[in-house]
């Protein structure tokens, strides 16, 4: 049975694109993060083309945060920060560019729900 997902398919897309863009932080796509992005475009029930998000990282234009809406800032949130932790470690990189995310979010969606605090895994040395 398919979840119910209250966001649009573009706003899921973004979702996706945006995680993806996360696990590129390091520069490698470890065997988790690939099942991690796997499961995540199920779930979110988006027909995004996986394989080409772990071939390469997505295009800039194709991850633009003013595109995030109100409504999907909270989502955003949880799959970047989802992305992040998905190779069990937490780099220094992945986090600059969700404060970066984060801060981006703040500024253009006013009212939008607060940040969820960073995973809990252990850091990357």
């Amino acid at each position: 049975m398919q979840p119910h997902v209250p966001f649009s398919p573009n706003d899921r897309a973004l979702a996706l694109r945006i995680a993806a863009s996360f696990l590129w932080a390091d520069l490698e796509i470890a065997e988790s993060e690939r099942n991690f992005l796997t499961n995540l475009a199920r779930e979110l029930d988006v027909e995004e083309d996986v394989d080409a998000l772990l071939a390469c990282p997505p295009e800039p234009e194709r991850i633009d945060p003013n595109e995030i809406g109100p409504h999907t800032a909270g989502l955003v949130r949880d799959v970047a920060l989802r992305a992040i932790a998905s190779d069990g470690h937490v780099h220094e990189e992945e986090m600059l560019m969700f404060d970066l995310l984060d801060d981006l979010l703040c500024s253009s969606t006013s009212g939008a729900s607060p940040p969820t605090p960073p995973p809990q895994t252990r850091p990357s040395r």
